[in-house]
């Protein structure tokens, strides 16, 4: 290789070098940003009744959702990002959940009211 080569090579990593960090810089608060994403995520659980259905992923959201604001405060952006992102992953997992667990119970309840009447029709007299 030649030794203009090089030094292309080492001027592009620069530029790259200095942009990735300089993005870096500047997006040190999208994590705060990204909390009413969040808040509306959970909401949206509630309203699919989470806190009754599928209240283990709804819980760790909120919780999560707590500790990335104290980490925010501590200005530990990383875990802070982290945090948000399992926080999203919990609401969206209890929102999903939420419906088909609902309908399970439902399911369980009718299968419950038809034994019910069958046992009933059991007890009727035989017609002759």
């Amino acid at each position: 290789m030649s030794l203009k080569m090089l030094s292309r090579y080492a001027a592009a990593g620069s530029v790259a070098v200095g942009l990735c960090m300089a993005a870096g810089c500047a997006t040190t608060d999208t994590v705060s940003s990204r909390f009413p994403q969040l808040e509306g995520s959970i909401n949206a659980a509630k309203a699919v009744e989470a806190q009754v259905y599928a209240p283990a992923p709804l819980k760790l959201a909120e919780d999560k959702l707590a500790a990335a604001r104290s980490a925010v405060a501590a200005k530990d952006m990383a875990l802070a990002d982290k945090l948000v992102d399992e926080a999203m992953a919990d609401a969206d997992l209890a929102q999903a959940l939420a419906p088909a667990e609902k309908a399970k119970q439902e399911a369980r309840e009718l299968r419950e009211a038809i034994q019910a009447v069958r046992n009933e029709i059991g007890k009727l007299p035989a017609a002759q």
